[in-house]
């Protein structure tokens, strides 16, 4: 799909569609012919500019086929981006289902030189989020193959630069969740380690990959414990991108837990919670969208993506309850559950991501159902060491239409059941604060910027928001690749 900036008159426009996103009680003029329409619509009340109320009107005379009125409510200045994010999603949506091939979208709203930056990035983010479906296994029927395409989508009034950026997050997002749709017959860690290898070198960047031999050798007993039971063995993947002619870059590092299946290993999960488990890798997805990102916006820090990449399953060679396994830092771990075992490659992969010396550490996981029963489907986790970084990270969320949640990565009694008679820690512990003892237990690998103080550090759970059954707001049915978007916007704002 093309999405352009028009910068003519909406009246002189020709095509099949025009749609106008109006807040609760806004009118509009300058469309020509078309305001006639809006106004009676209006004054009839068939359109009240509710959120969410959709109004199609087929257009006999002119050149314009069809005008859509979409409602987005009551919104406060600084929450109209978010509100047309959403509503520009919704309609791509509906539209494509219309039998129209262009489709030119207005708002009249009139707004601030800074906030239209952000607008038009957001109506950029929600046109191609919205237009995103993974069907690519699906046989097409002869009248689907005949069917007209929405290929054109133009913004009137649009900044061409802040236009493309939001594509550019969107391309990102979809990206990843391209990966995470795969099913784990097709994408497992050697594929998902030569994905990563494709993407790097389209963009220029540098990639390494570990197999299992090395990931043993350079002393990754979980990740590779982890992946032992799999005919499909692991991988560690690094990939760095290195800004030009910058002297003294800031460093993040974004670490995604790649689980290309988890079946909960010899712990397995009943059979209702095996489904979806192609989507236990959606932390090392959105790594490898916010790289495709990086490279094509090029900020001024370097960042480099790791990814602990695994099929958790059972089998001869599967780590057991009660085994001991040994992280990177050297610390211990006594196995209570083998199904939390996202945890133990993180571990290993926020190990190797301290050791780099980074300003920030990220990590992304699809970590706990507690997370997602205690937030819901909307909403991902935020636990951080350092308040300042949490904060920026809240403001890039709501920036970018991704709801997060702070919750505490301290607690004096979960640290205290964390506790082994015979090794340094254990894995799992209460269902209560599941959440909150999966981030201590991260927290144990993430190594120190100065004596004494943790790399600043931030991880978002996001167990409940990264898949979807039905289409919601932003989000098609399937993976969703929630947070990509997120880090992208802290990185760029550094």
């Amino acid at each position: 799909m093309e999405i352009k900036a028009y910068d003519g008159k909406i009246a002189d426009w020709s095509g099949d569609s025009v749609a106008v996103i109006l807040q609760q009680g806004e009118n509009c003029e300058n469309i020509g012919k078309l305001s006639e329409i809006v106004k009676e619509l209006i004054s009839r009340k068939d359109f009240t500019g509710k959120k969410g109320c959709l109004v199609k009107v087929p257009v006999m005379d002119g050149t314009v086929k069809n005008l859509y009125l979409m409602g987005i409510g009551e919104n406060e200045e600084g929450k109209l981006s978010a509100a047309v994010r959403s509503a520009a999603a919704e309609l791509v949506r509906k539209i494509a289902d219309d039998n129209c091939e262009d489709l030119l979208i207005h708002i009249p709203r009139v707004v601030s030189a800074k906030d239209s930056n952000r607008l038009f990035k957001a109506i950029g983010e929600g046109v191609k989020l919205g237009a995103y479906s993974f069907d690519k296994y699906m046989t097409k029927k002869e009248e689907e193959k005949n069917k007209r395409k929405l290929e054109k989508v133009y913004i009137a009034g649009a900044d061409n630069e802040s236009l493309s950026k939001g594509i550019i997050f969107a391309c990102s997002q979809n990206f990843s969740r391209d990966i995470a749709n795969e099913p784990g017959n097709v994408l497992y860690p050697e594929t998902l380690a030569n994905m990563a290898k494709e993407l790097t070198d389209k963009f220029g960047l540098i990639c390494e990959i570990w197999d299992e031999k090395r990931i043993l050798k350079e002393k990754m007993g979980c990740l590779y414990a982890v992946g032992a039971g799999s005919v499909n063995q692991p991988r560690f993947i690094h990939i760095v991108y290195r800004p030009a002619k910058v002297k003294k870059a800031p460093k993040i590092a974004i670490v995604g837990k790649g689980l290309t299946f988890d079946s909960g290993g010899l712990d397995i999960k009943p059979s209702d919670f095996l489904r979806t488990m192609k989507g236990d890798k959606t932390g090392a997805c959105n790594v490898l969208g916010v790289m495709q990102g990086i490279a094509r916006l090029k900020p001024k820090a370097e960042v480099h993506g790791i990814i602990g990449a695994a099929e958790n399953m059972p089998g001869g060679a599967s780590f057991r309850p009660d085994d001991i396994l040994t992280a990177r830092n050297g610390k211990t771990i006594e196995i209570d559950n083998t199904d939390a075992e996202g945890r133990l490659v993180l571990a290993d992969a926020l190990c190797f991501a301290s050791e780099l010396k980074p300003d920030v550490i990220i990590d992304m996981a699809t970590l706990t159902g507690a997370c997602a029963v205690a937030l819901g489907p909307n909403r991902a986790g935020l636990f951080s060491n350092d308040d300042e970084l949490a904060d920026r990270f809240l403001s890039a969320g709501e920036a970018c239409g991704e709801n997060l949640w702070r919750l505490p990565a301290e607690d004096e009694k979960i640290s205290e059941s964390m506790k082994s008679p015979v090794a340094d820690m254990v894995n799992c512990g209460s269902r209560y604060g599941g959440a909150t003892f999966a981030a201590i237990f991260l927290q144990e690998f993430v190594g120190e910027a100065k004596k004494g103080k943790k790399i600043p550090w931030v991880h978002l759970d996001i167990a409940g928001v990264d898949f979807f059954k039905e289409n919601s707001s932003l989000y098609s049915k399937g993976a969703s690749a929630f947070g990509t978007r997120t880090c992208l916007e802290y990185i760029m704002n550094l």
